[in-house]
């Protein structure tokens, strides 16, 4: 926090990872969100279709066994085995989230995140069942799956990210430092002493307090400057980051559509706001910030206006009894419910997520009852 200037945040995860990991780093939500997926496909791409392959399948339906117990049956191991992955990664959670290593943590957040992931998983458990039922040999059943999952979590993601950054183009950090530098010189410098601005400014103190120069003034001139460029400085700021925050909400919508065709961005979106990591709460913390940086400045501002004399004002030095006055700087993330208000269209995506395989199982169970008439009746 410094004055005359809003500084951006730094050292994004994201922003320096290598391109070996074209995601971030190796996060527990990576591994929930990428790498689960791929041990749920391994784990049961052969559930249905090495049973068809052995001929245990029509034997299965012989002795009396349902097509829906068998799927059920299928669903429930490959969905074990998910959940047995899964659970270390949980147990830390809530291990870390008791110690309060990440700050207060709430019961509500924790179970979303939990139903979130545990519905993602699902999603994964009710598709490789439902691709290995479809396919005649275990063999397509796995190529068709990694086809799938290199889709839904590299390709979509990749691309919507691209349509997005094509659409609404957003500045480099150098590039937004040099538009706010332009802004600035249009409107004046602090630092010059006859620009027009600031001299306008003085003129007016001049007449106001009847004094011949800045030195005769009551209060301190080079505290009503530096009060006066900061809040100018402040605004021109403030102006072009929601320009750049609005870019980064076309940015979203985009992601937020393509999670249509991808599970991996809904799951994304939604864990995003619901651990209060998501744009919103970013942008909280950095409206919130920059509230106190502007606060702490404008304070110290005043007190070099009334208490600090112009003359030798460097030597000068005040009580302790001051800085106690000022406020410590404390964090408010968004509520849970507003968080997960404007997330309809990835809630929705995540329903047809379970959806639609879903209603493919109940397809396949109708073909397993054919199967298993076949069999009676031969």
């Amino acid at each position: 926090l410094e004055g005359h200037r809003q500084n951006t945040a730094n050292f994004g995860d994201a922003r320096h990872a290598t391109g070996m990991l074209r995601f971030g780093r190796l996060t527990p939500a990576a591994v929930l969100s990428l790498l689960l997926p791929l041990f749920v496909v391994v784990a049961g791409f052969a559930s249905v279709s090495a049973e068809r392959e052995r001929g245990t399948l029509r034997l299965l339906l012989a002795q009396g066994a349902t097509p829906a117990q068998i799927l059920a049956g299928k669903v429930l191991g490959t969905g074990a085995v998910a959940a047995l992955a899964a659970l270390p990664i949980g147990v830390a959670a809530v291990v870390i989230a008791g110690s309060g290593a990440v700050g207060p943590v709430s019961a509500g957040r924790m179970a979303g995140l939990a139903g979130i992931y545990a519905a993602y998983l699902a999603g994964w458990v009710l598709l490789t069942v439902l691709a290995s039922s479809f396919r005649a040999s275990s063999r397509s059943s796995l190529a068709q799956l990694i086809a799938i999952w290199v889709v839904f979590c590299v390709a979509v993601p990749r691309l919507g990210a691209s349509v997005a950054g094509a659409l609404h183009p957003l500045p480099s950090r150098a590039e937004f430092t040099a538009q706010v530098e332009r802004a600035l010189n249009e409107v004046g410098d602090s630092h010059n002493p006859e620009d027009p601005f600031f001299r306008s400014l003085r003129d007016e103190y001049l007449a106001r307090y009847e004094a011949a120069s800045v030195e005769e003034l009551p209060v301190n001139w080079g505290g009503v400057v530096s009060r006066e460029g900061e809040a100018i400085s402040s605004r021109i700021h403030e102006e072009h980051q929601q320009d750049l925050i609005e870019g980064q909400r076309r940015q979203d919508r985009i992601l937020s559509r393509a999670g249509l065709l991808s599970p991996y961005l809904a799951a994304r979106d939604l864990s995003m706001a619901v651990s209060g990591t998501g744009p919103e709460a970013v942008e909280a913390f950095r409206a919130q910030a920059e509230a106190h940086r502007y606060d702490l400045i404008q304070r110290l501002n005043d007190l070099h206006i009334s208490e600090i004399h112009y003359e030798n004002d460097r030597a000068q030095r005040l009580p302790r009894e001051h800085w106690a006055e000022f406020p410590t700087f404390g964090t408010r993330p968004p509520p849970l419910g507003g968080a997960l208000a404007g997330r309809a269209l990835s809630l929705a995506a995540l329903g047809l997520w379970l959806l639609l395989p879903l209603l493919g199982l109940a397809v396949t169970r109708r073909r397993l009852a054919r199967v298993g008439v076949e069999r009676a009746a031969s």
